[in-house]
């Protein structure tokens, strides 16, 4: 896949889906109620569509900067740890309150910063992968 746009495409909608579903097996881990598992999932996943959309717009405008995955990727990144602290989700406060709710404000930040190394480690080895095929 050479296109740009359909690799940030792809990557916006994997960090999405993963970042709505790992929130919702967190709500789930912790014990909450089912109807949290929807809400918190639910909350993310809008969250998530409105930060891929601002990153799409930012790699359409500027396009020759990212050229690889990890930007995109960071680019996500950036946004949703942005729109977490916006949003005042503090991960901090799980250390001073152990509560269901500080608790899952820590999963956040941590569930993020999971699927962003996912990412960067696939594309790492696809990478090599790929570098190893062209050298044959």
């Amino acid at each position: 896949m050479k296109n740009i746009l359909l690799k940030s495409i792809l990557i916006l909608g994997i960090m999405t889906f993963l970042n709505a579903g790992l929130v919702g097996e967190s709500v789930k881990w912790i014990g909450m109620p089912p109807s949290s598992h929807t809400l918190h999932g639910f909350a993310v996943f809008v969250g998530c569509l409105i930060i891929s959309g601002i990153s799409f717009a930012t790699i359409l405008i500027f396009k020759k900067s990212y050229d690889a995955v990890w930007k995109v990727a960071v680019l996500f990144e950036i946004l949703y740890l942005l729109m977490l602290v916006w949003s005042q989700v503090n991960p901090f406060t799980y250390f001073t309150k152990h509560t269901d709710d500080s608790l899952i404000d820590l999963l956040l930040y941590v569930n993020s910063i999971v699927v962003f190394l996912v990412i960067f480690l696939a594309d790492f080895v696809l990478s090599k992968i790929i570098a190893s095929k062209h050298k044959n």
